[in-house]
């Protein structure tokens, strides 16, 4: 009986077993469908995305390029402070791009080549030399044929950046130095070439290497896998997610090629952070932590990169020298191990310091002024979402080097003028705006003392009182009625009261406080003479001069009384600097531009900004009222500009103060710059300035810097010199005395001829070297 028990009792266990033996098999084979399913729809999504990824590239922006010519003015030592400033080496010998060596009369460089919006710049090797200040010649190094214009590539001066604060800088497989797609395998999986995604030997490997040193000396996660990580997974540390990594990098080598994987890799792994711009992919970095293209880095500073990959906070050299020197060092050991590199190579490397480029450069936020008023400009005709994520190069008229030497004129010269009013310290601003008087493009822009970012744009929306900057315009529109004046037209400088239709009464005076009778429009302009310009206001109207105003471009506000003729208007720097570049240009107005072109992702111009021309005065016009404005640097207001640079004479000019010196002045221009300058108070008290001891000082130490061409005086064919009476309404004989050489419209030549008895006139050379028979 118990027999049988025991029987049916194993009999049922059996039937047990069996039936659990038959579920489980069961339960495994779902499983693994249920696995497969789940590999085969994670598949398609892995590489459904990995298909349709794309980064958001932020907009970059570039200065002008430097531009080399025989004839420009400039010097070995200023050509070398601009490629250091491009992050080219200086060396013995250039035999690669982005390497130069200097000499005491000659530059040669081997630049690097950039696509601009008209064409590539190929790299080429070069010499340019120098002769009196200028560059005298430009030819391919080893007796090669001359070249005629030599175009660097431009500096990138900012970012328009995504919301998600990425950045990189894309390079292609063929763009990768061959040492360093080498180096990166060796470090980071050396059987990357031999893998299906996941390495089962190197993670053995990693293991047992591991264990021997009792600490994480090695990881056995392939490229695939850590791109993977990159693109698609989180930071925690788990099996589950460990195994998707796993799965999911095999899909993709499944999908792709090593090529391409490796050209996702290193765009896309994360190597720092800017403050708040993620630093992704070795273009950017190399960058960032060196001011150069990955292809120009040395075997070192590539170490130190590729070393970062296992923790770039932790190794930041920036940061943390120390730990970046060891790490780097590691690196060069490991790439020794692997028959990379020589022993004695990898010793020789291990001594080299880290040679970061400088801090001054990394994430300071330059140009702010500038940026902002190409931000404006951008958003006017596209849309934001394209500036920060389609890649799109802007190139603008940015000049480095003018814009450094406005920099370092404001701030020396602010800092000079609060020494010597302690009242005034730290409350004295700046605003600088400087052009090409012919095409209008802004070469520098200044609206902060310390070009702080994000702050008020002083040079964009300060409307300041622009005070006596207002008399060229009162003067020109005088001059454009030439029948009844001309430069000699006797003004009455005297006491004078003006009573509003209010009942108010105002009686202005000249800045000196003095009356000086009779004078002529030329020397009244020279000595900025409120009377003298009062009178000729009247003269001339007040709808003519607002109308004139309006012709030039200016669309503000404007007062309906005579104030208006000694500057009772305000605008900001940016707004007179268009109003004089007419007048600098000709009397052709050609609006103020920032952006060149822009280009999208491909390179394929999508907007150039080409000249826009109008001529709003006719050229005797603007000649004579040029002619008035080279007086006030010559003999008035603004003569000491002409003590400071006598090389680049004649310049033209104007000084402005507004009431109670509240704000100083300068505007001036030559052949190929034109300045406006402003320094004042935010809270609009007196700052203590005149346009002569504050807006020009800072205006003329720019331009001793940069460097600025005499502007020129050759006059149209309607106007000639002629000696004239000192009241312009005769001509005059060789022989009288106090006549005097002029410029004048021909077709308006007095008729009447003024004979005098023959006597000596004293003369002496005027400033003009080049008008030989002007007299004073």
């Amino acid at each position: 009986m118990a027999e049988a028990d025991d029987t049916s009792e194993r009999g049922t266990l059996a039937a047990v077993g069996a039936k659990l033996l038959f579920a489980l098999k069961h339960l495994a084979i779902w499983c693994f469908l249920g696995f497969i399913a789940y590999w085969a729809w994670l598949d398609h999504e892995v590489i459904g995305k990995f298909q349709q990824r794309r980064w958001d590239l932020p907009g970059r922006i570039y200065a002008a390029p430097l531009e080399l010519y025989a004839g420009l003015r400039s010097s070995p030592t200023r050509v070398g402070e601009m490629l250091t400033a491009l992050g080219y080496r200086r060396v013995r010998d250039p035999t690669g791009p982005g390497q130069y060596q200097l000499g005491e009369r000659s530059v040669a460089l081997y630049t690097r080549g950039f696509v601009f919006w008209d064409g590539a710049e190929q790299p080429q090797a070069a010499v340019v030399r120098f002769a009196d200040g200028r560059v005298s010649a430009i030819a391919q190094r080893n007796g090669g044929a001359e070249i005629g214009l030599l175009r660097l590539d431009p500096p990138e001066i900012g970012r328009i950046h995504p919301t998600s604060f990425e950045d990189r800088l894309l390079l292609s497989v063929a763009e990768l130095p061959a040492f360093f797609t080498r180096a990166l395998i060796a470090v980071e999986d050396r059987r990357f070439e031999e893998h299906i995604g996941v390495d089962w030997l190197g993670i053995a490997r990693a293991m047992w290497v591991n264990v021997r040193r009792g600490g994480i000396e090695q990881g056995g996660s392939t490229l695939t896998q850590q791109l993977v990580k990159n693109l698609f997974l989180t930071r925690e540390r788990t099996i589950t997610r460990k195994l998707k990594e796993a799965m999911m990098a095999i899909s993709i080598e499944r999908a792709y090629g090593k090529r391409e994987i490796l050209e996702t890799y290193v765009n896309e792994v994360f190597l720092g952070q800017d403050g708040n711009r993620a630093v992704h992919g070795f273009g950017l970095a190399a960058q960032y932590y060196f001011g150069r293209p990955l292809g120009e880095l040395g075997v070192a500073e590539q170490a130190l990169l590729i070393g970062m990959i296992r923790g770039p906070s932790h190794y930041n050299p920036f940061k943390y020298p120390d730990r970046a020197l060891a790490r780097r060092n590691e690196v060069l050991q490991r790439l020794a191990n692997s028959g990379l590199l020589t022993a004695e190579q990898a010793t020789t490397l291990r001594a080299v310091p880290l040679d970061l480029r400088e801090g001054a450069w990394r994430g300071r936020a330059r140009y702010a002024a500038f940026l902002d008023l190409l931000r404006r400009q951008l958003k006017r005709e596209y849309r934001e979402s394209d500036l920060q994520t389609a890649g799109l190069k802007i190139f603008t008229t940015l000049d480095i080097g003018v814009q450094h030497a406005a920099e370092q004129a404001v701030q020396k010269g602010i800092a000079a003028l609060e020494r010597n009013q302690p009242a005034a310290k730290n409350k004295l601003q700046a605003a600088m705006v400087i052009t090409d008087p012919q095409s209008g493009d802004i070469k520098a822009l200044i609206g902060d003392r310390g070009g702080s970012p994000g702050g008020f744009n002083r040079a964009l929306d300060a409307k300041r009182q622009i005070g006596s900057l207002m008399k060229p315009f009162v003067y020109l529109a005088a001059l454009a009625q030439p029948s009844r004046f001309n430069v000699l037209s006797e003004l009455e400088d005297e006491p004078r009261t003006y009573r509003s239709d209010t009942g108010k009464t105002w009686t202005p005076k000249n800045y000196d406080g003095e009356y000086h009778g009779p004078v002529s429009m030329q020397d009244a302009m020279a000595r900025s003479l409120n009377l003298a310009t009062l009178d000729l206001g009247f003269k001339v109207g007040i709808p003519t001069v607002t109308a004139t105003l309006r012709r030039f471009g200016y669309q503000g506000d404007m007062p309906n009384y005579p104030a208006l003729f000694l500057g009772a208007i305000d605008m900001p720097p940016y707004e007179v600097a268009q109003l004089y570049q007419t007048i600098a240009n000709d009397g052709f107005r050609s609006p103020l531009r920032a952006i060149r072109a822009v280009v999208d992702a491909n390179n394929t111009p999508l907007q150039r900004y080409g000249l826009k021309i109008e001529r709003v005065v006719d050229a005797p016009t603007a000649f004579l009222t040029r002619y008035l404005l080279t007086r006030v640097v010559e003999r008035g207001t603004a003569r000491s500009l002409a003590a400071a640079l006598p090389s680049s004479l004649p310049l033209a000019g104007k000084t402005g103060t507004s009431d109670d010196a509240r704000d100083s002045w300068f505007v001036g221009f030559g052949g190929d710059l034109l300045g406006v300058a402003w320094i004042g108070r935010d809270d609009n008290k007196p700052a203590g300035l005149t346009g002569a001891t504050g807006a020009l000082r800072i205006w003329t130490d720019t331009m001793r810097v940069s460097g600025i061409s005499p502007v020129n005086m050759e006059p149209p064919p309607t106007v000639e010199w002629h000696r004239l009476t000192l009241d312009g309404r005769a001509l005059a004989s060789a022989e009288c005395t106090g006549a005097v050489m002029a410029p004048i419209n021909i077709e308006h030549l007095p008729q009447a001829v003024q004979s005098c008895a023959p006597t000596p006139v004293p003369a002496g050379p005027g400033v003009w070297s080049t008008l030989k028979e002007y007299l004073h």
